[in-house]
């Protein structure tokens, strides 16, 4: 039975089977158009699956889903889940400058709000792709109008990490302001700290290894911080030619990715981002971490040919 007395936090990162990052092999942007789209379907066996159970989660949505799949939005508002925004075009933070990356979010925010009728404030960066390096962009979140992060790995992670004390929910202090942080969570192996608890993650660790690190997790005053993937409960999606490594990473488990999140919602207690946060204001608000430093190096020019294109008007 689960122990009421750990809530802990479950996300879905709604993109479809070819959102995929910095890879040869993957779709581009100018490919999408003309792909079978799957995120309706497996979304929506998701929704089943948490309505199932009585759960509510945060849904961080693509943008250009959200624009070409209205209805789906507004089921997952309906069923009394939250939206944040999982950025427009899909694509890692160093490939973004400010301008492009002030454009992303305003316009997935105002697409999600506006076909939900309520407020969206809330981002996880594609890939979680927020070192110190790009730590200037908790300032463009703040300007967009965002009240919290949940893109920061404290420790390996494939796309991210960001050296922190603070393996739970904690506070960014930045140039603009203050940002909530709900972080990845990991565990120590080898003399690191990965992810356990979420897309190739959750994919690849036994179930045995989930309950224990989320036990261990909720034994020491945190939440364990889940999330998955439209995708990954869909094994019959189509296979792109990717680099060996990269291939086993992206599809291994798929068969077994549905009976570890059914397992997941029967052991534990779950709830979304916002309102884990909303709840545990007291303990959050003295662990600060303070970015300011890292935000204050000017961000890198990315090559004009990988920034995003300005997203449709929303």
């Amino acid at each position: 039975m689960a122990d009421a007395r750990f809530p802990n936090i479950l996300t879905v990162d709604v993109e479809d089977w070819f959102h995929i990052l910095e890879v040869e092999g993957g779709y581009t942007r100018a490919d999408w158009d003309g792909l079978e789209e799957r995120v309706v379907r497996n979304t929506d066996r998701l929704l089943a699956l948490f309505d199932e159970a009585g759960v509510r989660a945060t849904f961080f949505v693509v943008g250009w889903v959200a624009r070409r799949q209205p209805d789906l939005v507004r089921r997952i508002a309906a069923g009394g889940h939250e939206l944040g925004s999982h950025s427009y075009w899909h694509e890692v933070l160093p490939r973004h400058d400010r301008g492009s990356l002030a454009a992303d979010l305003a316009a997935s925010k105002a697409l999600l709000e506006d076909l939900s009728g309520g407020e969206v404030t809330g981002f996880r960066a594609p890939g979680g792709s927020i070192t110190p390096a790009q730590a200037w962009a908790f300032d463009v979140m703040i300007d967009a109008g965002y009240r919290y992060d949940s893109s920061l790995c404290p420790g390996y992670s494939s796309h991210g990490g960001f050296p922190s004390p603070f393996l739970g929910p904690h506070r960014l202090r930045c140039e603009r302001g203050h940002l909530d942080e709900v972080p990845s969570a990991t565990i120590g192996l080898g003399g690191r700290r990965v992810p356990y608890a979420g897309g190739g993650y959750l994919r690849l660790f036994p179930y045995l290894v989930q309950k224990a690190a989320t036990r261990l997790e909720n034994r020491s005053g945190r939440p364990s911080n889940v999330y998955v993937h439209p995708r990954e409960i869909d094994p019959g999606q189509p296979r792109m030619a990717l680099p060996a490594l990269r291939r086993f990473k992206y599809y291994v488990g798929l068969d077994s990715t549905e009976a570890k999140v059914r397992r997941l919602l029967r052991d534990f207690r779950w709830m979304g981002a916002r309102e884990w946060l909303d709840a545990h204001r007291a303990e959050i608000e003295p662990c600060v971490l303070d970015v300011r430093e890292h935000a204050a190096t000017l961000p890198p020019h990315p090559d004009p040919a990988l920034v995003p294109p300005a997203p449709e008007a929303a």
